[in-house]
């Protein structure tokens, strides 16, 4: 006589599994005013249920194993939202009521999310890949939301506003912080003499030459300042003739000074070999050395030009004031038969 087998089938007992975990997520979401307990334990049950008990259907059915590995990557991205959702609000206190619950149902998460990590890996071997499933999705999620699908229609129209929103915003914070520059230099050139501010912030964007003038004589202010003197200011005739001092260098590619008699006069400065000298170069280079540093610092000067000409092979400056504005005895001690300069000098 032969005993009948008595052996529960694997799909019964995949069912009582699921069933009994859900019914413990059920209570313990119940408790904790959060589905996802629930959401976690089913999950799980299922995975591990069509891994113990049903994994040989999936061998043999290839299209259900297909089927398998999308629902298995669409967990994935799914518990990696919940993490995400539940991790704000966890850390915003809007999660749960009691902290403690809250904090054990996101390392639950994390402990699904590891373990089905491990379950995709070990079916790695199955199509469509992670990275397929992401692409498809998104190109869906696209085409449909182009196409007037709701609630994707909506969502697109919202993001598409949010980005044309903050593009707007910064080109007018641009456009601001623009108006706020200009407007600086402006108060700057106007505060160096500078008789017509506005046109001459436009032709500094071009004009690296008389850029670097300006930033010559704003350097000098700022050592006169310090020893107490007046600050010097720019006189736009004086620039003509300056500029057309520091052409004239350049093109002869040799230092020289405007003959005596003339109403101005200069330091000269510059040389073949370089093109990219800065005005902190041409100042120290006239504070380093005894007759120019006088031109520099000479307490009776109100009205400065500098013009400076870059050529193809080199690069020049003028340093050029007004004669009458100088004291014979006093400034140009040089001169007079002294050879020791004024203490304004030291």
């Amino acid at each position: 006589m032969h005993r009948k087998n008595s052996r529960i089938p694997s799909w019964v007992l995949a069912v009582l599994f699921i069933l009994t975990l859900s019914v413990v997520g059920w209570g313990i979401s119940k408790f904790a005013g959060t589905f996802i307990p629930l959401w976690i334990l089913f999950g799980f049950s299922l995975i591990f249920s069509i891994e113990k008990w049903l994994y040989h259907g999936l061998k043999k059915y290839k299209a259900i194993g297909v089927l398998y590995r999308i629902f298995l990557n669409l967990s994935i991205l799914f518990i990696i939202g919940v993490i995400i959702w539940a991790g704000i609000n966890l850390f915003s206190m809007k999660f749960t009521q009691i902290p403690l619950i809250g904090s054990l149902i996101f390392i639950g998460e994390l402990i699904f999310f590891i373990w089905l990590w491990s379950v995709v890996r070990r079916n790695s071997w199955r199509q469509p890949s992670m990275k397929l499933t992401v692409f498809s999705l998104l190109a869906i999620a696209i085409i449909f939301s182009f196409a007037g699908v709701q609630p994707l229609f909506e969502y697109k129209n919202k993001v598409i506003e949010k980005i044309s929103t903050f593009i707007e915003m910064q080109k007018q914070e641009a456009e601001k912080r623009s108006v706020e520059e200009k407007a600086g230099q402006i108060d700057r050139l106007r505060d160096l003499g500078v008789s017509d501010p506005s046109t001459v912030v436009e032709e500094l964007s071009t004009n690296k030459e008389l850029k670097l003038g300006l930033e010559v004589l704003e350097k000098v202010n700022i050592i006169r300042k310090e020893r107490g003197s007046s600050e010097l200011q720019w006189d736009d005739t004086l620039y003509k003739y300056s500029k057309s001092h520091s052409e004239e260098m350049a093109k002869r590619k040799q230092l020289f000074h405007t003959a005596e008699g003339m109403p101005y006069a200069e330091n000269a400065w510059g040389g073949e070999g370089s093109m990219s000298w800065t005005a902190k170069t041409i100042v120290d280079s006239w504070m380093g050395s005894d007759l120019h540093r006088t031109w520099l610092l000479c307490p009776n000067l109100k009205h400065v030009a500098v013009g400076v000409a870059i050529s193809s092979t080199g690069m020049y400056a003028s340093w050029t004031f007004w004669v009458g504005e100088t004291d014979y005895y006093t400034d140009w001690w040089y001169c007079n038969g002294s050879n020791k300069p004024p203490s304004w000098w030291y």
